[in-house]
């Protein structure tokens, strides 16, 4: 997070029904996201996976995380698409390819969305 000029992003672990889900980069850029739910999202990310600059929030005053009037799971792409692209994004964690950040509740972890067989091109430990 420290070295983050505009946006970073890396993946989380236990969100979605899965064990992880991540920003899928390859050549050091996004360009997909492994996860879980709705895929199709602009920003198929968790809260827990990504920060902004400073300065990215200040030149982007009108930029808000809208606490009512998002669908549901859209509250970081709306957020996101307000201040950046993907093609912008700064992948951190080795590319994106190791868990550094948990989503944690006071519950069991439900994994219901976890794929059979492992669908992910690089093997993570969580």
């Amino acid at each position: 997070m420290r070295t983050t000029r505009k946006v970073s992003v890396w993946p989380v672990g236990l969100v979605g029904g899965r064990r992880y889900e991540r920003p899928v980069v390859e050549n050091g850029k996004v360009v997909g996201w492994y996860t879980g739910w709705r895929a199709d999202r602009p920003f198929a990310i968790d809260m827990a996976g990504f920060a902004v600059s400073l300065q990215v929030i200040l030149s982007h005053p009108k930029a808000v995380f809208k606490r009512r009037g998002s669908q549901p799971g859209m509250q970081e792409s709306d957020f996101l698409k307000q201040i950046t692209t993907v093609d912008e994004l700064e992948p951190k964690a080795n590319n994106c390819t190791k868990v550094l950040v948990w989503h944690t509740r006071t519950e069991k972890v439900n994994l219901a969305n976890e794929p059979k067989y492992h669908l992910d091109t690089v093997n993570i430990e969580v």
